[in-house]
């Protein structure tokens, strides 16, 4: 378990070596593609990526326990650009979120494989729509996964709104969520998350405070 832990940390340090984004958020919560199951407790953040100028594009994020310093969870994302005409409003890629990794509370490491696809289309300068679907599967134990969101990100002045809303086939998992991201300065955001799962009927909100790198 302890080398798991390492070998995250590992990459993790790497990886900002060669990103040319990242920052490091402290919050009330984690971070999980999947909404429904986020992490209550508080949590750092870190997040690095390439950015997406290129025809490849890879990024990571990862999610260590405050109170005890240990990872919580870490995936990696590579993607391609499938269609990315300057001609063509939509714009679609897809990838492989590889290596994912969860540490349970009783520190059972879970590993998983996924592939998703997205699509982005700007409805206008400040709006833009994203639809995403994400298949895995665990690469140590049998959990199988259907995930399909759609997302609507509107951009006003220093505010950013994400409404998502989703579906998750185990135990037909639906709900919405919000994330809104205020930019205090060129460094720091003001992040603020709620999810409301409506099957099985489940709230979590979230208050972080973000340093971009």
């Amino acid at each position: 378990m302890k080398f798991n832990i390492f070998l995250i940390l590992l990459i993790l340090i790497s990886f900002f070596g060669f990103s040319q984004y990242g920052s490091v958020e402290i919050s009330t919560g984690g971070f999980s593609f999947i909404p429904a199951f986020t992490d209550p407790n508080p949590n750092i953040i870190i997040n690095a990526g390439t950015g997406n100028k290129k025809l490849f594009s890879a990024y990571m994020i990862g999610n260590i326990r405050l109170n005890t310093l240990r990872s919580r969870s870490f995936f990696f994302v590579t993607q391609m650009k499938l269609l990315d005409k300057k001609s063509k409003k939509l714009k679609v890629s897809g990838g492989i979120v590889f290596p994912i990794i969860q540490i349970e509370d009783d520190y059972t490491v879970k590993t998983y494989f996924a592939q998703r696809i997205g699509a982005i289309y700007p409805v206008t300068k400040k709006l833009m729509l994203n639809a995403t679907y994400i298949h895995g599967k665990g690469s140590n134990n049998d959990t199988k996964i259907n995930l399909f969101s759609l997302s609507g990100i509107l951009k006003e002045n220093k505010f950013s709104f994400i409404t998502q809303t989703y579906f998750l086939d185990i135990d037909t998992t639906f709900g919405i969520a919000e994330t809104i991201n205020y930019r205090l300065s060129s460094r720091f955001d003001l992040r603020g998350f709620i999810n409301q799962t409506l099957s099985p009927n489940q709230f979590i909100w979230t208050l972080g405070l973000r340093y971009n790198l």
